[in-house]
Parts: structure tokens; sequence; C-alpha cells
């Protein structure tokens, strides 16, 4: 079974629940789609071994291509390197925050064929500069059109860049709305959401009504738990707090607290009811 199509070749997926590394077969592995940190595979064997795991039991793995964490995508042949390693079925191509949308397209353009000649499908992440919401729907227009490309990834960067008055937490379903609205939303492509601005609770609902998202991937049910936050039924977002701790330490040991683990059951059980699933 080929890798490169336009449809995810294994089990359709929906939340991919991002862990720091002690916690991955607790709670990742409660996913069967994973977006997996180009620099942690790069870095850890443990953490390249437990998606292999995940993959040869049939999940659905995207690599990253690190721009996020180190500042600019790794090299193309690297991140094929990368992606063998973690077992991925696609990578994600170079992508460039803030920059015009052009440095991006023509920056996975030329990685493609190399990308799809490995046998890995091709996720491409639309950019502009800060408020240039023509350009980045130029951008989504060259991949919603273009058939090398499989999936589009709706970054909680690069929308919120392009609507600097929207607020961030929103931002993707508002972009979301006026795809469709201007007919050019490609409901035949493949679209993850890359993480949460907010709790799960405020994008996920609409997004899924829209039939605009098939999959979300973000650590805040874990870290959340583990900063000592439980998801509130009762909050918009299902967040009780306004700001959590923003970046999340892969190497947080594992703690014994019942309570802490009780905190990051509840937030994960409530994101996966948001797709039908209950743990």
């Amino acid at each position: 079974m080929s890798k490169s199509s336009n449809i995810p070749t294994k089990q359709c997926p929906g939340f991919g629940i991002i862990a720091p590394i002690a916690y991955l077969q607790k709670y990742s592995a409660l996913s069967n789609f994973h977006l997996v940190l180009a620099h942690l595979v790069d870095t850890n064997e443990e953490y390249a071994a437990f998606y292999r795991e995940m993959s040869n039991r049939n999940d659905f793995i995207i690599c990253d291509n690190g721009a996020f964490e180190l500042g600019e995508s790794y090299a193309p042949d690297k991140l094929i390197e990368l992606g063998h390693k973690c077992y991925a079925d696609a990578l994600v191509l170079p992508d460039y925050p803030f920059q015009p949308a052009q440095k991006t397209i023509n920056a996975s353009n030329a990685m493609i064929a190399e990308v799809k000649s490995s046998g890995f499908q091709t996720m491409f992440v639309p950019q502009s500069k800060v408020g240039d919401l023509e350009d980045w729907i130029s951008c989504y227009k060259w991949a919603a059109n273009n058939d090398n490309i499989d999936i589009i990834g709706m970054s909680i960067l690069g929308i919120p860049n392009a609507l600097p008055h929207i607020p961030k937490a929103y931002a993707r379903v508002v972009m979301t709305q006026l795809l469709i609205d201007r007919g050019v939303f490609n409901f035949n492509k493949y679209h993850h959401y890359l993480g949460l601005n907010a709790g799960p609770n405020l994008e996920i609902p609409a997004l899924i009504k829209m039939n605009a998202l098939n999959s979300c991937d973000s650590s805040n049910p874990v870290w959340t738990g583990l900063c000592g936050h439980m998801y509130n039924e009762m909050c918009d977002s299902y967040l009780p707090v306004s700001k959590v701790s923003k970046h999340v330490d892969f190497n947080y040991p594992m703690v014994k607290d019942d309570l802490v683990h009780r905190a990051i059951w509840h937030n994960v059980n409530l994101t996966q009811r948001l797709f039908g699933k209950y743990i």
C-alpha cells in the first residue's frame, strides 16, 4: 500500500496527544494519529522508538519539519532520514512564518519530488507576512489545487499572522470560514490543524461542524494537567486559566501524584469526546 496517496492510508485520525517523553506510553498511545517532532526524533532514541511502535500498530504518523522549535526547517536529506527513523507516513515540507508566501512555496516545491520518491506523503503549511491575508490565501490555494500536496497544515502561527486583528484562539475558525465563503476551501484535501492556541472546545467543535478538520494535535490536555489544571466544561474553551506555561518540557519526569494523573485523564477524555471517542 502506497504512502503517497492523497488520503492517509492508515486509520482515520482525530486528535494526536503530544506529551513529555515519559508520558508517551500512558497518554500519547491513546491516539491513532500522531504529529511527531523532528528535533526529538533526531536527539532522543526513546522518542523515535515509541513512534515506530505506533506506526507498526497502524497509526498515522506525520513528522514535522523542526521549524517551530529550531527556527528553520531541517535540510531535505536530514528530514527524510528522520522520517524513516520514526516510520512516518508524511513529512511537513519547509515553511517560513512571517515571510512572503512565495518563499514557502518555492522551498516546498523544490522538495516534493524527493519526499514522494522516498515513499512519504507531503504536508504543506501556508505562510505569509504579518497582516497579508491575500498572500496567505494565495499560498493556501497553491496547495489546495496541487495534486502533489496530500495534506494542508493549518498553523497556529501562520494563520494568526495573516489575521493579526483576530484573537489567536479562534483565528483559524475565522480563516476557515473565509476560505469556505470564497469557495476556495478544498474539502477533498486532508486538513491538519497544528496545535491549539486555547483549550480544545474553542476551535475543534466548529471546525468539525464545518467538515474542515481531519485531525489536530496538541500537548494542551497533558501539559495543562501537569501544570495543575483540570478542564472545566463550564468554560468556553474548557481551559479554566488564561495562560498555561508556554512550552512543554519534554524531559518532564513521571509524577506519582494520582491527582495529577486524574486531571490529565479528565483533560484527555474531554478532548477525545469532541471526536466522538471515549477512553
